[in-house]
C-alpha cells in the first residue's frame, strides 16, 4: 500500500486518545483515562467536553484501577456508541451520545453481555479486550485485540436483527518488529474495513508494554479476511482511525496516538492512502 503519514493537528486538553470519529467538521474523541467525550471543532479550534459519568474530581487522568477504559467508538443511526474494553471487571460501562441535540448521554452496563460473549466464544477474561467497533447493515462488529496471554486477535460478529448466536472470526496478523500485533481500531469504507493494529512487549490486556509500532490493514467485509497490511510506524501506537476525505484516487484518514504518558495533549495525524 502506498501511503503518506504526517502531522495534522495538536489538541491541548486531551490525553491518552483511544478513539476518534470525524463528522461535520468536528472530531469526536474518547480517551481511555477520561470520563468525557471530547468534541473538537476543526475550523474554530474550539474544544468542548461532554461528561459521561461524574466521579467528582476523578474525571480526567483517572487512575488506571478505576478508569472506564473507553476504547471503541462508532456512529449508528442517530448517535455515537462508545464501548469499553472489558479488560477488567470495572471496564464494562458503555455510552450512547446524541450529537445533534441536547439529550444527555445514556449509560449501559455491559457486564453480562461481555461475560456471555466470553463464555459463548471461549475467550477467557484475560484475553478479552475490545478496541474497535463498527455497525454494518444489521450487524455489530467488535474487534478483540490479541494482546492477552493467548493472543486471541479477531472479530466478534453479532447479528442484531435475527437473534443469531455471536461468532468469532480469528484474524492472524504478521509480527511487528518481532512482537505480536493486535487490533486497536477499525473503520468501514464502502465494502472494506480499514483497521489499525499495534505491537507491545508483554502479554497482558491490562498492563501497557513497550511500544513496538503500528500497522494499517484492509479486511473484506464479506469474508472478514485480510486483503492487505503494511507497517506505518515502528515506534508509535495508533489507537484510533476515522475517514476524513474520500476521492476516486485517494482515501484520507485521521489517526490518534496513545503514547502511554500523562501529557495533556493529543497529536492527530493524517494518513493519505492511494486507492
Amino acid at each position: 500500500m502506498k501511503f503518506i503519514l504526517d502531522f495534522f493537528i495538536l489538541i491541548t486538553g486531551i490525553s491518552a486518545a483511544s478513539g476518534l470519529y470525524y463528522q461535520d467538521d468536528k472530531l469526536f474523541i474518547v480517551s481511555d483515562n477520561s470520563n468525557y467525550l471530547y468534541e473538537y471543532q476543526l475550523s474554530s479550534q474550539n474544544l468542548q467536553k461532554h461528561l459521561l459519568v461524574d466521579m467528582e474530581d476523578q474525571n480526567e487522568q483517572v487512575q488506571k484501577k478505576i478508569k472506564l477504559d473507553l476504547e471503541a467508538m462508532t456512529f449508528y443511526e442517530d448517535s455515537f456508541w462508545l464501548f469499553p474494553s472489558g479488560s477488567a471487571s470495572n471496564r464494562t460501562q458503555s455510552f450512547r451520545f446524541f450529537s445533534q441535540d441536547s439529550t444527555p448521554p445514556t449509560r449501559s452496563d455491559l457486564s453480562e453481555f461481555y461475560t456471555n460473549l466470553q463464555e459463548q466464544l471461549s475467550i477467557s477474561p484475560a484475553d478479552f479486550n475490545i478496541e474497535g467497533s463498527l455497525y454494518y447493515q444489521d450487524t455489530l462488529l467488535l474487534f478483540n485485540r490479541g494482546n492477552g496471554p493467548n493472543a486471541i486477535n479477531g472479530i466478534i460478529k453479532i447479528d442484531l436483527s435475527l437473534g443469531a448466536e455471536p461468532t468469532f472470526h480469528p484474524v492472524t496478523l504478521p509480527r511487528l518488529n518481532g512482537q505480536i500485533s493486535g487490533f486497536t481500531d477499525a473503520v468501514l469504507v464502502d465494502d472494506k474495513i480499514y483497521f489499525l493494529a499495534a505491537a507491545e512487549k508483554g502479554a497482558s490486556s491490562y498492563h501497557d508494554g513497550a511500544i513496538g509500532g503500528s500497522q494499517l490493514g484492509v479486511i473484506d467485509i464479506a469474508t472478514l479476511k485480510i486483503d492487505q497490511i503494511t507497517t506505518i510506524s515502528d515506534n508509535q501506537k495508533f489507537e484510533g482511525i476515522t475517514l476524513y476525505r474520500s476521492t476516486e484516487k485517494e482515501l484520507t484518514f485521521l489517526l490518534c496516538e496513545d503514547p502511554d504518558n500523562n501529557e495533556n495533549k493529543s497529536t492527530i495525524y493524517q494518513l493519505r492512502l492511494s486507492r
